[in-house]
């Protein structure tokens, strides 16, 4: 990816505060109520190490308080820029925003790439994330998918698949990241064979109501039409992936975050336990997701 430009795409979202840094970026937003639609532009960059706090900032919402090296890991994504791309706002639109602060200028709103669990086993980064999802499948499912999960992590070629991005950011976005994604694995096949790979394993940023059946039936129709899915993603493509994958588990972060909950909210609205669903998903999917990924949020 070093070696070519990206495209930079433009898409139009609807945000409901006036446009400020921190709106993107998940910090703590304002108290009005002003719906405003707002014209981002948005370029993909292979990472660099001017990239680092922000890659290393989205890499910490999904681990959260799990015991790995989140240093180590986004050296490794840095120093691999052939493959996967990092989310900023164009240069063009920067330019000609008179209120631009150079400090944000090089602000990540997304990362997305894939870092080998075959290769480098011995690099501590690598290990512990092996570890880390090892331990959560066997607390978290049973048997027959612990013995898969470990067959396919020990003895096949495994990337871990990153997909990590701020929650206002649109997924109409999602079609091109991951056209970029496999434009760079195509490349970086024919140069490296550890690139290859059989498997994909994600972990995905996912919520399940905390309410019962029961009360569920006493709501609304409307509400009864958005909560009739047990589970739901923060990124919508995830639900794409998992149609695919071939093994699935999840595990509770609730005592990591708070409990999730959309906008403002009354008693009777719904509320929601966070989870990290991890999906192994067969890499010769990977081009069927993708034009999936186009016709569901393409634009």
């Amino acid at each position: 990816m070093a070696s070519h430009a990206k495209k930079k795409r433009a898409v139009t979202f609807q945000q409901s505060r006036p446009e400020k840094e921190g709106e993107l970026s998940g910090e703590e937003p304002m108290d009005e109520d002003v719906n405003e639609e707002i014209q981002v532009e948005f370029e993909a960059f292979p990472p660099s190490a001017a990239d680092f706090h922000g890659i290393k900032k989205l890499l910490q919402q999904l681990f959260l308080k799990s015991s790995i090296d989140l240093t180590g890991a986004t050296d490794m994504l840095i120093a691999q820029n052939d493959i996967g791309c990092v989310l900023k706002q164009s240069e063009d639109q920067l330019d000609g925003e008179s209120d631009s602060d150079d400090e944000n200028d090089d602000h990540i709103y997304a990362v997305t790439s894939i870092l080998s669990l075959s290769d480098k086993q011995d690099v501590p980064c690598i290990q512990q994330i092996r570890q880390h999802l090892t331990s959560k499948c066997k607390q978290c499912t049973d048997k027959n998918n612990q013995g898969e999960f470990l067959r396919i992590l020990s003895n096949q070629k495994v990337g871990l698949l990153l997909n990590e991005r701020f929650l206002n950011i649109p997924p109409q976005l999602a079609p091109h990241i991951f056209l970029s994604l496999r434009n760079d694995l195509d490349r970086a096949k024919s140069k490296n064979d550890q690139c290859n790979y059989e498997y994909y394993v994600m972990m995905c940023k996912s919520y399940a109501s905390t309410e019962s059946p029961q009360k569920k039936k006493k709501n609304s129709k409307s509400k009864l039409e958005v909560e009739t899915r047990d589970t739901f993603y923060s990124n919508a493509e995830d639900e794409l992936f998992e149609e695919e994958s071939v093994l699935t588990f999840k595990y509770s972060i609730t005592e990591e975050s708070d409990v999730a909950v959309g906008g403002s909210w009354s008693e009777d609205d719904t509320q929601f336990k966070t989870f990290r669903t991890v999906m192994v998903i067969p890499a010769s999917k990977l081009n069927q997701i993708i034009t999936s990924i186009q016709e569901h949020l393409g634009q």
